[in-house]
């Protein structure tokens, strides 16, 4: 079994058509189609079924992309390493991000960037810190910036970044701006802006509510960009409830403590225990962390 097998064989469990992947692989269908043969009958089984024009995975199939997709990886961060070794800091970090992180993680990117000018990025965006967690389990993102969820796989490592409280964010000329803190029942006589529902802020701010067995705020509006929802904030017109880390780089928002929520958002990376961390993914983890420490 060759590298090359594992590759084309992973591409075509992407596509599910010989003719694309072929075109993606720039190679012939018909080289693509014996290397997939060869494959199998090292396998000892069909890994996909052609039906007419339709190609779908078997289980069999199913089972082994995970595997393959694994190898490769494993594979790219051993020539990443080599070249560390040689002082070339080249390769692709695939990395991925929640929403409401995104605003920490652009920045880190251009630092990044800056101290490593041939290293490539790739970045995946979700609202799921569960869907996050799949991916880096499957391979097929090296680490995410993410939150800590409730549970968590024993596969994966949890290197913590920061731990902040959910605060009410207002505009420093807002009333409620006036106060010390501020109870959730008053919140109901505002207008407030939110991330959708199902991204994890939003989710946390709903259980402040139900534990104090308080109906759940709903939102004017609904965003899934950080700085657009505090430009919102900013406009006067609105509140939202973020980390209180968010308000460092807004000169004209303040964070209000909320009176009995003890809710803290812990932002982490998350990564597989089993994979080795080569030396660009523990720059990108100290950027990360330095540059929570430095600006919130």
């Amino acid at each position: 079994m060759e590298l090359t097998q594992l590759k084309y064989f992973v591409k075509l469990a992407e596509e599910l058509n010989f003719t694309e992947a072929a075109k993606k692989l720039f190679i012939t269908q018909s080289t693509l189609s014996l290397s997939i043969k060869k494959l199998e009958e090292e396998c000892g089984t069909p890994l996909f079924d052609r039906i007419g024009k339709s190609t779908y995975l078997t289980e069999a199939g199913t089972t082994f992309a995970d595997f393959a997709q694994r190898a490769i990886k494993e594979v790219e961060t051993g020539m990443r390493c080599m070249k560390e070794d040689n002082g070339v800091y080249t390769g692709r970090l695939q990395i991925g991000v929640v929403y409401s992180l995104r605003d920490i993680l652009n920045s880190c990117v251009l630092e990044f960037t800056q101290r490593y000018p041939e290293a490539g990025l790739s970045i995946v965006e979700t609202n799921s810190v569960k869907e996050l967690a799949e991916l880096v389990l499957k391979g097929k993102i090296d680490f995410a910036l993410t939150y800590k969820a409730k549970t968590m796989s024993p596969l994966l490592e949890c290197l913590m970044l920061f731990e902040t409280p959910l605060c009410v964010i207002a505009q420093k000329d807002h009333l409620v701006a006036a106060n010390k803190r501020i109870s959730l029942r008053r919140l109901k006589d505002y207008p407030f802006v939110f991330f959708p529902y199902g991204i994890h802020t939003r989710m946390e701010i709903e259980q402040m509510f139900i534990k104090k067995n308080l109906p759940v705020l709903v939102p004017r509006i609904e965003v899934n960009d950080a700085s657009l929802i505090l430009q919102l904030v900013s406009s006067g017109r609105w509140l939202t409830i973020l980390s209180e880390g968010v308000v460092a780089s807004w000169k004209n928002l303040k964070a209000i403590p909320i009176n009995g929520a003890n809710e803290k958002l812990k932002g982490c990376l998350i990564r597989s225990k089993e994979k080795y961390m080569p030396l660009l993914e523990h720059e990108f983890y100290k950027i990360v962390k330095e540059h929570w420490e430095n600006v919130y």
